[in-house]
């Protein structure tokens, strides 16, 4: 026998549609949208690592090439001829102004004043003879004055010979080290030879001479006497110096000009021509510092930052050239507030929403 195949009627089919509709919108649809804008929420909130900027005291540091000078520097000349007898220091050691360093032969000298000596008492003896006579008018007044001219040239002359004859004790001109002897004692010198005895330097105080580039000149400004310090070879040293001026004119071949900064130099740790780092100490400033790593370059070579504004990231072009420790000093771009992106920037777009969580400082072991 056949089964009867019982035939579905159109208005059920219908109806049971109807059904699977409305289920589709009023309760599947509103949960499937809520659950993708859930999860696009969670997508697009990144959390990022921030700190607020503030506006601070920042103590500025220049450094710069530099070399040592000495406060003073005499190279010593003979001012007479003659023949060295003796020399008469130590090479580098401490001389005093006025003490002697070579004795010249100063026999010919020594003579040449007692001649000069003698001839200006005769001359002076006759002057005085004529004086009485002038009086009386047993001598005119013509011969009076020849004889008066000739005791001035003697005079004159046995000053000279004087000097000359002081001169063959070669003294220092100033106090300081004292270099080695470029001639030794038989050797013939000439009054003021291209060729130096010796050369003294003074070295406490001493110079520092840095050259500064032109286009910094102005963040020195008025800034005369401010510290200076220079690293050395020696970790240990730690003199202070201060500025002592700086040129009027510019090296049109570097581009630069040169700064003096006067250390003492007690224990002769530096010396002059080596070369040191000079670190000027300028004077504090009010400003924004910003972490150096949560700087990026703009294409055309600028410095940026990202902001978070409300929820969302923000890049911002910062204007910094000096840096202290290892922030940027911001002159333009960043206000006192600003809250700045340190760690996560790589994975935002501008408008992304943030999670903004603070940066910690990893503690340095």
């Amino acid at each position: 026998m056949r089964n009867k195949v019982k035939k579905i009627k159109p208005a059920h089919v219908v109806g049971l549609l109807f059904v699977l509709f409305a289920g589709y919108f009023f309760w599947i649809k509103p949960k499937y949208n809520q659950a993708n804008k859930n999860s696009a929420s969670v997508t697009r909130a990144t959390e990022v690592a921030v700190v607020t900027v503030k506006k601070q005291t920042v103590q500025l540091f220049q450094e710069l090439p530099a070399r040592v000078e000495a406060f003073k520097i005499s190279e010593v000349r003979p001012q007479i001829e003659g023949v060295i007898k003796k020399v008469k220091f130590t090479e580098g050691s401490f001389v005093k102004e006025g003490q002697q360093l070579y004795q010249i032969d100063p026999s010919i000298y020594q003579a040449a004043s007692n001649s000069a000596d003698r001839n200006l008492k005769t001359l002076q003896a006759k002057r005085d003879r004529y004086q009485i006579l002038l009086e009386s008018d047993a001598v005119s007044k013509q011969e009076f004055d020849d004889v008066e001219a000739a005791f001035a040239q003697a005079e004159a002359d046995a000053k000279k010979a004087k000097t000359n004859f002081n001169y063959t004790k070669v003294l220092a001109p100033i106090s300081g080290y004292i270099g080695k002897s470029n001639l030794t004692e038989g050797a013939l010198v000439t009054a003021n030879q291209a060729e130096v005895l010796t050369t003294i330097a003074q070295l406490d105080p001493i110079y520092v001479d840095m050259v500064q580039p032109t286009k910094d000149m102005l963040q020195l400004g008025e800034q005369k006497g401010i510290l200076v310090t220079v690293a050395t070879d020696d970790p240990n040293y730690a003199a202070e110096g201060k500025l002592k001026f700086s040129e009027v004119f510019a090296d049109q071949s570097t581009d630069s000009i040169r700064l003096r900064a006067v250390f003492t130099n007690k224990e002769q740790k530096l010396i002059p021509g080596m070369f040191v780092t000079a670190k000027l100490h300028l004077k504090p400033i009010e400003a924004v510092l910003v972490p150096q790593r949560a700087t990026t370059r703009t294409p055309e070579g600028g410095l940026m930052v990202w902001v978070v504004a409300g929820d969302a990231a923000k890049p911002r072009p910062i204007k910094a050239e000096k840096i202290s420790g290892d922030s940027w000093v911001v002159e333009d771009g960043l206000m006192d507030g600003d809250i700045v992106i340190v760690e996560g920037y790589q994975k935002i777009a501008d408008g992304a929403k943030v999670s903004a969580v603070p940066f910690k400082v990893e503690e340095k072991k």
